[in-house]
């Protein structure tokens, strides 16, 4: 009966770590210029997007959203 207590405490503590770091990162995030989000792949109204709540995790939203940018990029490019 233990293990599988400790094993959805385990989950819930991950998860609160994880929504933690997306504080973190989105809050770090909004402090960065347009110049310098763009360096990485993103745009303030991704961040926006990111913050809003019920989006799921925020990492992977930016994360999606970059990677596409590149994909539409590198779909575009001649050679």
């Amino acid at each position: 009966m233990a293990g599988p207590v400790l094993t959805v405490a385990a989950e819930v503590r991950a998860g609160l770590t994880r929504a933690a770091m997306n504080r973190r990162v989105l809050q770090r995030l909004s402090t960065l210029s347009d110049r310098e989000l763009k360096d990485i792949g993103l745009t303030r109204q991704d961040v926006a997007d990111a913050c809003v709540p019920g989006t799921g995790d925020a990492i992977h939203l930016l994360v999606g959203r970059r990677d596409e940018r590149r994909h539409a990029r590198a779909a575009v490019r001649p050679w």
